[in-house]
């Protein structure tokens, strides 16, 4: 979709399947804001495209996409695609569209879950006999149907899907060094990258390299996986009505994402259809949103490959990285205690940026104010470590206002020095940045 609705991911960016096994592809190394389509190598068709799906502003194949589905089940519909300001291509209002008004209506045999039948089955047979979790097995059935060009049921939606997604997965070490340099989200861009290609490698030494006649190189391979996989971050939604049922819904995701609405996709058991309720009007020619959730312009960037425009997304936040001291004579008994409530050596606490560009903190989030306690603390303070910790993870059962007064202007001070490392990377970026205008 961004050209999704409310998309939920897991903490861990792919569900658990062994996607640290290395065979043929190497993972990136961790080292060392616009209204932008950030997809720095999408600007032209790689070398290693896939060989289905359409340019990411194609009408026709668009088109060809909705007469299949009001040929397969689909009612006639009040919203029609066509090229728009936010995302190329996305559904505007042909009719007048009130608040309140349920749209859609699209019925469960034209939702990809996976429970789908395959074209081919003994493919899916074999992933679901080795207990494949529903992303990569939903990532493989993509790939297995869009081989099957013509002969697949869904043959049309795949070819009105992007030949290659806006998505971070495209991107290089060299460009993601580069353009987010600054941010939190490299880490995790390159994290997610990583879990892709160690899901795949996973896949092709436990089962591909196996079944090479069901799975073979030529279509099964690293680049249609980096396809699949941009294409689920991107559209895959959870239906809450659904137990949770994840989901792509043709159609459903040429919608764009605005900030500025809240509605999203859901099951409807009275139309027995997938739709979403509408919380404001819209007039004939108007672009049609939902929301992709109340996310971060760096969650946006990282599933999805844009950025609102700069102010325009009240959910946008900051985040400040703090880390244990190796040299702390503590160290090793606070990392331990850290990890037993789910933290790490250095953790991210998020503020929202209107609230924290206004100036307008009255106090410190107390999860950060813990950690800080805990990062600064002496040995001689060793029992109130765990407390520390947990207040620090939100495990606290108490919401009393942790105060260590012996502490507190190191605690301080520990969080301002936190802060101004953050700020002088984003100024060695702007830096580099405005020397780079230069020369260009």
């Amino acid at each position: 979709m961004a050209e999704a609705s409310t998309i939920t991911f897991f903490s861990t960016l792919l569900p658990p399947f062994q996607p640290n096994i290395q065979v043929s592809h190497r993972p990136l190394s961790l080292p060392r804001k616009l209204q932008v389509r950030c997809s720095v190598s999408a600007g032209s068709t790689p070398q290693n495209a896939v060989a289905w799906g359409c340019e990411i502003e194609s009408l026709e194949s668009a088109s060809a996409l909705q007469s299949w589905l009001s040929e397969s089940g689909l009612p006639p519909q009040k919203m029609g695609i066509d090229r728009v300001e936010v995302g190329e291509r996305g559904l505007v209002a042909l009719k007048n569209i009130r608040k309140g008004e349920k749209l859609l209506f699209v019925p469960p045999s034209l939702v990809i879950t996976p429970n789908s039948e395959w074209s081919c089955p003994e493919p899916g047979e074999v992933l679901k006999r080795n207990s494949v979790p529903d992303w990569p097995l939903l990532a493989t059935y993509l790939i297995s149907e869009a081989s099957l060009m013509e002969s697949s049921r869904w043959s049309n939606y795949i070819s009105a899907l992007p030949r290659q997604p806006y998505s971070l997965l495209y991107w290089s070490q060299a460009e993601l060094d580069r353009y987010l340099e600054a941010s939190q989200i490299r880490e995790r861009a390159i994290e997610r990258i990583n879990n892709v290609i160690g899901t795949y490698n996973d896949l092709r030494l436990r089962i591909f390299s196996k079944y090479p006649d069901l799975f073979p190189d030529e279509v099964f391979n690293i680049e249609s996986f980096k396809w699949s996989f941009g294409i689920l971050f991107s559209r895959l939604v959870r239906l809450p009505s659904m137990d949770g049922q994840v989901a792509l819904v043709p159609w459903a995701d040429m919608l764009n994402h605005s900030c500025e609405v809240e509605t999203f996709l859901d099951y409807d058991k009275q139309s027995k259809g997938i739709v979403f309720t509408t919380d404001r009007p819209y007039q004939p020619g108007e672009q049609v949103f939902i929301s992709y959730g109340k996310k971060s312009n760096g969650e946006l960037l990282l599933s999805y490959g844009f950025v609102p425009k700069e102010g325009g997304n009240p959910s946008d936040s900051v985040e400040l990285s703090l880390s244990l001291k190796k040299s702390d004579a503590s160290y090793k008994e606070k990392l331990e205690l850290l990890k037993k409530y789910g933290l790490s050596a250095t953790s991210f606490f998020r503020w929202e940026t209107l609230i924290f560009l206004s100036g307008l903190i009255t106090g410190w989030p107390l999860e950060l104010m813990a950690y800080a306690y805990l990062a600064v603390s002496p040995s001689s303070m060793g029992e109130n470590f765990e407390e520390m910790a947990a207040a620090a993870s939100n495990s606290t059962i108490s919401k009393k206002d942790l105060r260590y007064p012996e502490i507190e202007e190191q605690a301080l001070q520990f969080i301002l020095d936190s802060c101004e490392a953050s700020i002088s990377k984003y100024n060695k970026f702007l830096q580099a940045r405005k020397h780079f205008n230069k020369e260009a």
